[in-house]
């Protein structure tokens, strides 16, 4: 049992709740499952006062370089074209041997109050709110490619199945919506989320994609089979639920699904939001519009009491994800251009609305990049300005959520390769988000396989010092 509360509801049998209509059965399905193993939020009590109700995790997939964005490395342009000193050569990469030093192709100056250095990828960022961001310079981990290390972003292990962290966050603090899930995927890569692993499947991600290129808006595959089917398809679950067959699980998920689409298509019309705004998040600008209508979409499911949203840019019209082997300037240059707009729209308008405070945002990749070219099979690369794949130091920023405005934390060496200074593991992250959630990540566990398990496995310190 999840030590996060205690059980006050009644036990129900099956057979008494199969004369029940669809929705009291639902919320009574709903309310004894969390009961049963972590508790409704009507119940749930946090450990310790919430900084954050809810989070938004803009994730730019692929890997931005840190050191073209950042975390400003001068030694990198006045060194361009050497041999990386031997110091910082090995670890020894999965895909490329190193090759020489690459400056940055992007110009660095000072921005805000506080004079951080930062290039102009993110101009509209880095004017209006790089002097309330928190910034994580010192982030790292082992895993190389893409598939490992963002497995290892989104669940605390790179290679195992585990929930991901808004499907904890889901088991452990609950929905503050009954009529939506409590945690959203936006337009996620492949249309696939993160599965809620050993956890049960109501608390998974749902999934809410872009459909084709022709398609303005954004699609949900529940919205679409209408009241009717649903219905009846509901109605046959409940005929075959008996104590030999429990369906309880994908009852309650199609229930909730039902229940949906009666508030669903008016959170995803943004047609109801003002032209002021939308022009704002860059909505019907060729290269702003999907990640705006992304991110105005996240900013309403927030509001409707969503508690973790993520936002997912990995593919434009620029190319595919943050991978810059090749052609760093252009591809990255397209991307941040693409998400720039629409990420400072978003904060702009979280904090207009008085929501920022409780809000975590956090942006970042799954990896950072190497400060060199690669080398393949003896030869240059595919062009002269791709960086490799480098998880062993990157910067995220986080904004709102309790966390410390004009915040720096931590450092990477001269060259931008390593993590030097207080540095920053996954699972300190993740502890720290969930502490900013008010939830202590050591006593957040489920009972799996005969030990107790949790999204930090064994690892993990908050980071204090970033705390506001």
């Amino acid at each position: 049992m999840n030590p996060l509360f205690t059980d006050s509801l009644p036990t129900l049998s099956r057979r008494n709740l199969m004369g029940m209509s669809g929705l009291a059965l639902a919320d009574m399905l709903t309310r004894q499952a969390w009961a049963n193993t972590t508790g409704s939020a009507s119940l749930l009590e946090p450990h310790f006062p919430a900084r954050a109700k809810r989070m938004i995790f803009i994730l730019l997939d692929g890997g931005l370089s840190q050191v073209d964005s950042y975390d400003y490395k001068p030694r990198l342009q006045k060194e361009h074209g050497q041999a990386l000193p031997e110091s910082i050569r090995a670890p020894k990469f999965t895909f490329a041997q190193r090759g020489r030093i690459i400056g940055s192709p992007f110009d660095f100056k000072q921005w805000g109050e506080t004079g951080h250095w930062a290039s102009d990828l993110f101009p509209e960022v880095n004017r209006k709110w790089i002097d309330k961001l928190c910034f994580l310079h010192s982030l790292h981990h082992d895993n190389e490619d893409h598939t490992t290390a963002m497995s290892m972003l989104n669940t605390g292990m790179p290679r195992e199945i585990r929930p991901a962290m808004g499907s904890w966050l889901l088991y452990g603090l609950g929905s503050d919506n009954g009529n939506l899930p409590g945690y959203i995927d936006l337009t996620p890569k492949d249309g696939r989320t993160f599965p809620s692993g050993f956890l049960p499947s109501v608390y998974s991600g749902t999934p809410i994609i872009k459909p084709d290129n022709k398609v303005k808006g954004l699609k949900w595959d529940n919205l679409t089979a209408g009241f009717q089917g649903q219905r009846d398809h509901l109605d046959f679950i409940r005929r075959l639920n008996s104590d030999a067959n429990p369906l309880e699980s994908e009852l309650r998920n199609r229930e909730l699904a039902f229940r949906m689409q009666s508030v669903a298509p008016e959170i995803m019309d943004l047609d109801q939001e003002s032209e002021a705004t939308r022009k704002r998040y860059g909505i019907g600008e060729g290269h702003t519009d999907e990640f705006g209508r992304t991110l105005l979409l996240a900013r309403r499911f927030a509001e409707s009491g969503v508690r973790y949203i993520t936002a997912t840019h990995s593919t434009s019209r620029y190319g595919n994800l943050w991978d810059q082997h090749a052609n760093l300037e252009k591809g990255h240059r397209g991307n941040a251009h693409a998400v720039d707009q629409p990420i400072a729209a978003l904060l702009s308008d979280l904090e207009a609305r008085g929501l920022l405070d409780d809000t975590l945002v956090l942006c970042g990749s799954e990896f950072g990049r190497t400060p060199s070219r690669e080398l393949f099979d003896g030869q240059m690369g595919r062009s002269d300005n791709g960086r490799d794949h480098n998880p062993h130091g990157f910067t995220m920023w986080m904004a709102g959520g309790g966390t410390k405005p004009g915040y720096h934390h931590g450092a990477t060496d001269d060259y931008g390769f390593y993590a030097t200074q207080n540095k920053v593991s996954i699972h300190d992250l993740h502890a720290t988000i969930l502490h900013l959630m008010g939830i202590d990540h050591e006593r957040l566990t489920y009972h799996h396989s005969g030990r107790d398990y949790r999204l930090t496995d064994v690892y993990g310190k908050v980071v204090s010092e970033i705390l506001g």
